[in-house]
């Protein structure tokens, strides 16, 4: 079936683009080009997006504290054991931060290099999968179609888990892919690390999620196909040894010392909330990933039709039977779970477009209806992805409504003529679909979004703390931890210092002192009995600049913050001068 394009007569050559395709598909240059969208998609939010609340900053803030103690083997925030998720991402994210500019410097980029490169291992191994089973040509459509994908490409520019296990769940399967080859032997002797390697990478950032899905493929195939040479040639004992390598030592390492605390928090106050639907993040019902498809894979959701129609068309085809088990276990696993979130089905995309590349070569394109409903979902995309910098200047940025209107011109010109070259068949629709989510990158994560003050609170305040020598951590001097009230979002904690006390007023008042910076909410809830608490030590506030305004954007709300020096009050300081 990979061949069947071969028949397309050579006059159509050129107007299907294939002349192009097979020039992208020698050699170094699928890779090249894989790496490039990728890099043209994901650094404008890479680079340009302050610290992130809340998770991002969890997890930097937490990366930076290891550094801080010297102890890389427990994971806190503040003085708060962060018994959630395992500690591969830190361990990538100190290897980054740490050589390069240091922990100190707080530059959220070197902590979003392992999520870059994570991104960027999983659209290779999409590809390298593709080849495998079928030829280049669909392994880089598809290797491209996950690389500018919204949601890829979003979750490389943030420093936390998802990028980095969608990665090495990819080298995972790819591995799998290989050892259930026909041509599996001595060709494929680094199957069995690839397959390992992953899993225990995959363990190590986020416990059992990268693990479970490979098992539960794994025994789909072996109930549908009843074939167990595959599972001889994985059971490989130097990989498999060199997997609980990777696990096993900080895995015996934390239970030591946290008394088992860690996993028995991770299970019940992190995995179990969300299979209960009892977490932070609200019970949703099944099908809410399928309904959010054409968004978070766009613009490779015009791959979801074909996808469909390969899957039904092709059933009895063994390399379908292993896209199909990458996908249908996972995929239902997320459904069926409560708490949903965008990113979660980021480790199954690479089968939906690699099953998408392969209807695109099957003669599904020249099919009226599936190429409608395709050009339709691409369509309703584009459209959720135009109105977006609107959406975000109305409900969360008063006065934005000229850079919304810019950002969401700019994406709708590029997809009204990616969608007009895709509906003439035209040889660069691929280029123009490539080249819209390269804009809409740009004009929302590059530009617009960092261009909402609203949205940068916290980073106002640490340059206002620098500006008026308050700063806990960039002043000269260091006068002290900040503290204050009504606003303890991780980004403040990281930009600033990590014995920050914003939790409570209790604990603003308890570590006050003459000199220390302060920031608190304006809400008279917080910045009066932070005021009285301070006076009952004999201290007071000099306020220091304007009031800033923002967003709250973790809990919707709009905030003012007003920045002070906590100083000695006047009876204090009159009590203890010298006495006539």
């Amino acid at each position: 079936m990979s061949e069947q394009v071969q028949d397309v007569p050579a006059q159509k050559k050129h107007r299907y683009g294939l002349d192009l395709l097979d020039f992208f598909c020698q050699g170094w240059r699928p890779h090249a080009l894989i790496l490039v969208v990728l890099l043209a998609c994901a650094l404008p939010g890479f680079l340009a997006l302050q610290p992130l609340d809340r998770d991002e900053s969890r997890f930097v803030q937490a990366t930076t504290q290891m550094f801080e103690t010297g102890d890389f083997i427990r994971i806190s925030f503040q003085d708060e054991p962060r018994n959630k998720k395992p500690i591969g991402i830190h361990w990538l994210q100190a290897a980054t931060a740490g050589p390069l500019h240091g922990p100190e410097t707080r530059t959220i980029q070197t902590f979003r290099i392992p999520s870059l490169l994570g991104a960027g291992l999983a659209a290779l191994c999409v590809f390298q999968i593709g080849t495998l089973l079928y030829s280049r040509r669909v392994g880089l459509v598809a290797g491209i179609a996950i690389a500018c994908g919204l949601l890829l490409s979003t979750e490389a520019g943030i420093a936390k888990t998802d990028a980095a296990l969608a990665g090495f769940t990819a080298l995972a399967y790819l591995g799998l892919a290989k050892l259930r080859s026909p041509s599996a032997g001595r060709s494929a002797d680094w199957a069995p690390w690839a397959l390992w390697v992953g899993l225990g990478m995959a363990a190590l950032i986020k416990g059992p999620i990268g693990p479970l899905l490979v098992i539960l493929s794994g025994l789909m195939l072996l109930v549908w196909e009843r074939d167990f040479g595959w599972v001889k040639r994985a059971a490989h004992w130097p990989s498999m040894l060199l997997a609980a390598a990777i696990v096993l030592p900080w895995y015996i390492a934390i239970w030591q010392a946290t008394n088992g605390q860690f996993f028995f928090d991770a299970v019940g106050q992190d995995l179990a909330p969300k299979l209960a639907g009892q977490s932070e993040n609200k019970s949703v019902p099944p099908g809410a990933h399928l309904l959010l498809s054409p968004v978070i894979f766009w613009p490779g959701s015009i791959l979801i039709p074909l996808a469909l129609w390969t899957a039904w068309r092709e059933r009895k085809d063994t390399r379908v039977h292993f896209l199909l088990a990458w996908l249908v276990p996972g995929w239902l696993m997320f459904e069926a779970a409560p708490a949903k979130l965008a990113h979660y089905t980021l480790p199954v995309h690479g089968a939906v477009l690699l099953l998408g590349a392969v209807g695109l070569f099957s003669a599904g394109w020249q099919k009226a209806w599936l190429r409608w409903t395709s050009v339709a979902i691409l369509a309703f995309g584009t459209l959720i992805m135009t109105a977006l910098p609107l959406v975000l200047a109305q409900d969360v940025a008063e006065g934005a409504q000229t850079h919304a209107l810019q950002a969401s011109a700019a994406i709708g010109l590029a997809g009204i003529v990616a969608l007009v070259l895709v509906i003439r068949q035209s040889r660069w629709a691929a280029g123009a679909l490539i080249g819209t989510a390269m804009v809409a990158s740009l004009a929302i994560k590059g530009l617009f979004v960092p261009s909402i003050p609203q949205l940068d609170l916290s980073q106002r305040i640490s340059a206002a703390l620098i500006k008026e020598g308050l700063h806990p951590r960039l002043s000269p001097g260091q006068p002290g931890p900040l503290i204050g009230a009504g606003y303890q979002e991780p980004s403040l904690i990281f930009l600033t210092r990590s014995d920050s006390a914003l939790s409570s007023v209790t604990a603003a008042v308890a570590a006050a002192k003459p000199g220390v910076g302060l920031v608190v909410n304006a809400d008279p809830q917080f910045e009066a009995p932070l005021i009285e608490g301070l006076a009952q030590k004999g201290l007071s506030v000099a306020w220091r600049g304007a009031p800033l305004a923002g967003l709250n954007y973790s809990k919707g709300d709009d905030v003012t913050l007003k920045i002070g020096e906590v100083v000695a009050s006047p009876k204090r300081i009159q009590a203890s001068g010298p006495q006539r």
